[in-house]
């Protein structure tokens, strides 16, 4: 069974997944998201990629945590 590490707070994403009957469990990366959300913002980066950037950096900090 492959278990998922939720590299989030989001209480919604844990329910969402656990309705789901998904194995998961929250791991936090901790990353500052509103400095990284500024930075895209001025550079008039689209929600999707600002999204996609928080969620890769997010995902990238925990992998390293496991290492």
């Amino acid at each position: 069974m492959v278990e998922i590490i939720l590299a989030s707070k989001s209480k919604v994403r844990k329910e969402i997944l656990d309705k789901n009957n998904i194995i998961s469990y929250v791991e936090p990366s901790n990353v500052d998201e509103e400095i990284i959300k500024k930075s895209l913002l001025k550079e008039k980066a689209l929600p999707e990629v600002i999204s996609k950037n928080l969620a890769e950096l997010k995902a990238n900090k925990v992998s390293q945590k496991k290492n």
